[in-house]
């Protein structure tokens, strides 16, 4: 493990420019490291910040510190990782800081696939974007198979060429033999639709940024200042357009936590913040090192379990200062019989009379279906295929009938004209699977027609319960979190580890997808598990199973 300083330099300090009275409050709201990292000098910079520690507030308080300084609004960039987050930027600084300094409405916040899209218009460059490379990646596949000798191992599936693909442009990883057919063939699909993928939007300005100066310098005399959020979860080709727009000045503000580092598979790499000294030698470095978010109980089991890893900055984090400990902070459900859907999904609705909002965890998607069953008392709805079996005779046995229609509409897997993704044969899977309960179709579509109202409730943003995985809970919190399979095999996830190339490391990003999963209780958290067969994370976060509750720590 990495030290850390922790040193928090005056806000006041005489070596920085005066605060403007108006960002005064708001500066004295902050605690003493939000401050230290929100009035560091100008240069390189690096903010830690451990779940719940108030990086968004810190990154907006950074902001008004460099407008009170006299940096112009438009000088000014803060990017991020995807559209929501960015809105979230601009909603705070519309709220926080125009108020004050009107011009801040000028800050430029953006994306970085954004971005990289502005530096390929100004070279010139056309962007025809395609949303999802997968049915082209499909297309690619049937293609290289359809010409394969029967010798020759069979191309990989769509999901893992489109893994290896951005390997290969992020990285300059080059694909295995059987994988080389069928990319070159999707590169010429690629190519006659004249488009790009996500990938090639960065890759290419970054390229272009390299090869011509003059766009160069345009672009690095554009923004004074750079502002990165969420910085752990950036791939090489991002990184280096980072770099590229920071140069020559330095002053980039990077705002992340390696341990939220989880998306190894999308090529983000928690060495990247770990190393970020050695790209900046001179790089001041600040952590937060308050959890305002999570009860005690939950603050002292995260840190115990992430500080498993050996890949991370040694740390404090604490609770929220006179926050008390409250019995039940932290409970295990035992989930092993056949009715524990249906006690997860009454303890969630409970949860969510009580305490207004409540979200199940898990760890993939398909171990969220049977407590979606049990709430909605349906299965995941395909459209097209449902539509379809409405002309159908009302008293057609369920069951073999969508079976047929699904293999009408070349939606098996195999076929060789599927279009369809890996998520969409395991809703079809779930339809079939709960329409051999029904003796007639219409009795099942009667029954498909109630559950879909009920799953588009369930579905709502503003619903107050939730059903999510744990990728994609990062960033929210919610007053109870249900955590389903907090068991071996599971969690940590056993395909995750025996697939990786270096288990080790997968085990590490496994354990910080268990601190991300555990660190969005605001009031508490349940594990729902056999008490058989735990996760060896409940072990260290200092807990051991009983038959329906957790030990005391």
């Amino acid at each position: 493990m990495l030290g850390i300083e922790r040193s928090v330099d005056p806000w006041n300090a005489r070596l920085t420019p005066p605060i403007a009275p108006a960002l005064r409050p708001m500066l004295e709201a902050l605690d003493p490291e939000q401050r230290a990292a929100a009035t560091l000098p100008d240069g390189p910079a690096l903010i830690i910040a451990p779940a719940g520690s108030g990086k968004t507030t810190t990154l907006i308080a950074r902001v008004g510190v460099l407008l009170s300084r006299g940096v112009p609004a438009e000088r000014i960039a803060l990017v991020t990782f995807n559209r929501d987050a960015a809105s979230e930027l601009s909603t705070r600084i519309a709220s926080r800081l125009v108020p004050h300094i009107p011009g801040a409405v000028a800050v430029e916040v953006r994306t970085l696939h954004a971005l990289a899209r502005q530096v390929l218009l100004d070279a010139g460059e056309p962007v025809r974007l395609i949303a999802d490379r997968l049915p082209l990646l499909r297309a690619a596949r049937r293609r290289a198979a359809v010409s394969r000798r029967p010798d020759e191992p069979p191309p990989p599936e769509a999901a893992e060429l489109d893994t290896l693909l951005s390997a290969w442009k992020i990285e300059g990883r080059p694909p295995p033999p059987e994988a080389a057919e069928p990319l070159r063939h999707f590169a010429a699909l690629l190519a006659a639709r004249g488009s790009l993928d996500f990938d090639d939007l960065v890759v290419r300005a970054v390229r272009l940024l390299e090869d011509d100066p003059a766009l160069r310098a345009r672009w690095q005399g554009r923004f004074s200042h750079l502002a990165v959020d969420e910085f752990q979860d950036v791939d090489a080709a991002q990184f280096k357009l980072v770099r590229i727009l920071a140069s020559p000045r330095q002053n980039l503000f990077v705002v992340g936590d390696d341990d939220q580092t989880i998306y190894a598979w999308r090529l983000a790499d928690v060495r990247r913040i770990l190393d970020f000294g050695s790209w900046y030698p001179g790089a001041r470095r600040v952590q937060l090192a308050t959890n305002y978010r999570c009860p005690p109980a939950v603050v002292g089991a995260s840190l115990d379990l992430v500080s498993a890893n050996l890949e991370r900055y040694a740390k404090e984090i604490r609770p929220a200062p006179g926050r008390p400990t409250i019995a039940g902070e932290i409970v295990a459900m035992p989930a092993a019989d056949p009715g524990w859907a249906e006690r997860v999904a009454a303890v969630a609705a409970a949860a969510t009379e009580r305490s207004g909002r409540c979200c199940v965890l898990a760890r993939t998607r398909a171990e969220l279906g049977p407590v979606a069953l049990a709430l909605v008392r349906a299965g995941t709805r395909h459209a097209c295929l449902l539509d379809r079996a409405r002309s159908l005779p009302a008293d057609a046995a369920p069951f073999p009938a969508l079976l047929k229609l699904r293999a009408v509409s070349a939606w098996r897997r195999g076929d060789a004209d599927d279009a369809l993704g890996d998520g969409d044969h395991a809703a079809l899977d779930a339809l079939l699977g709960w329409a051999a309960a029904f003796p007639r179709l219409d009795r099942f579509l009667a029954a498909v027609g109630q559950g879909a109202e009920r799953l588009a409730a369930l579905r709502d943003p503003q619903a107050p319960l939730e059903l999510v995985t744990v990728h994609g809970a990062k960033g929210r919190e919610w007053p109870v979190v249900i955590v389903i399979g907090f068991e071996e095999e599971r969690f940590p996830n056993h395909r995750a580890l025996v697939g990786a190339r270096d288990p080790a490391r997968a085990l590490e990003e496994e354990r910080r997808l268990a601190y991300v999963a555990i660190t969005r209780a605001t009031q508490r958290l349940i594990l729902a598990f056999d008490p058989l067969s735990p996760s060896r994370f409940l072990a260290e976060m200092g807990y051991s199973p009983t038959s329906g509750a957790t030990t005391p720590r």
